[in-house]
């Protein structure tokens, strides 16, 4: 059976590690009474795209720490997050931050 697509958007990057491709990204979700920190890592998709806010495809090592991303993924089966596109809202510490 195929994995749906799921999006988690308009989170901060916490970590890359370029050489595993992992993505870790950091966000407060909202339960009762209290916020929570979330930490979610993300595998990168063989063929994985990564766009800037121009829709522009950039290299994925462009992606940096305090970055804002929009992930669309899949859950496998042995609970891994699976990226196959990111959406680069803003990026951190380089050209283009507004």
């Amino acid at each position: 059976m195929k994995e749906k697509i799921k999006r988690i958007s308009n989170v901060s990057v916490l970590a890359v590690e370029l050489t595993t491709g992992r993505l870790t990204v950091w966000r407060k979700k909202h339960e009762p009474e209290r916020m929570v920190d979330v930490l979610t890592t993300f595998f990168l998709a063989k063929d994985v795209q990564v766009k800037d806010a121009h829709g522009y495809i950039i290299p994925f090592s462009k992606i940096k720490p305090g970055s804002r991303v929009t992930i669309d993924y899949v859950k496998q089966e042995d609970g891994r997050f699976i990226a196959s596109n990111i959406a680069v809202a803003k990026l951190y510490g380089g050209e283009g931050d507004g």
